[in-house]
């Protein structure tokens, strides 16, 4: 593998380019956090339009 194939931490350029889990796992944390944020909204929509009928 030459120089030009790496990273500066050693990776190979192919891998240097995957996230690490723990940023994947970040990103799935924040994901899930505005997913529940947004389904809270969702039933309280819901249940205020259930409340004017």
């Amino acid at each position: 593998m030459t120089e030009s194939e790496t990273d500066p931490s050693g990776r190979p350029a192919l891998l240097a380019a995957i996230p690490s889990a723990e940023r994947v796992a970040e990103w799935m944390r924040t994901l899930a956090l505005l997913a529940g944020v947004m389904g809270l909204l969702i039933a309280l929509f819901v249940l205020e339009l259930l409340t004017r009928l």
